[in-house]
């Protein structure tokens, strides 16, 4: 079996993130990912091939909605299926461990849709957050 070339990708971890700004969309990510292990689990433990195909469908479905009609772009699956199964579990543990607001922080990427990290002054030492209107990015 051929590994995943994005795996080891420096940058996937903070693709992926910007990938997943939009707060519905992490939630889509996060219950499909929880979804998907229990039904996984129940698969295993009663031997039921049903909950066995229900997982992935389940866990990629909820994902991709998020993707296609919340966020609007690409889902990374598609690229790095590997990667990114281990992001989305990166990320539901973050999530529910209440860390995932400070992982975007650490890269500087915003969180929400609608806002920018900009630096005041230059030199501060930590970004701070502003709402910015689309037009002002403008130009």
């Amino acid at each position: 079996m051929a590994t995943d070339p994005n795996s080891t990708d420096p940058n996937f971890w903070p693709d992926y993130l910007e990938q997943h700004r939009h707060p519905t969309n992490r939630a889509l990510h996060v219950a499909g990912t929880l979804s998907a292990a229990a039904l996984l689990g129940v698969g295993l433990a009663r031997r039921d091939w049903r909950a066995l195909v229900a997982a992935p469908l389940v866990g990629y479905g909820a994902a991709w909605l998020g993707h296609f009609l919340v966020e609007r772009n690409r889902p990374k699956t598609l690229d790095a299926p590997l990667a990114s199964l281990a992001a989305d579990v990166r990320m539901a543990g973050l999530a529910l461990t209440g860390q995932l607001a400070r992982e975007y922080r650490r890269y500087g990427i915003p969180d929400r849709p609608g806002l920018v990290i900009r630096r005041h002054p230059p030199e501060a030492p930590a970004p701070m957050l502003e709402r910015v209107s689309p037009e002002s990015m403008r130009g």
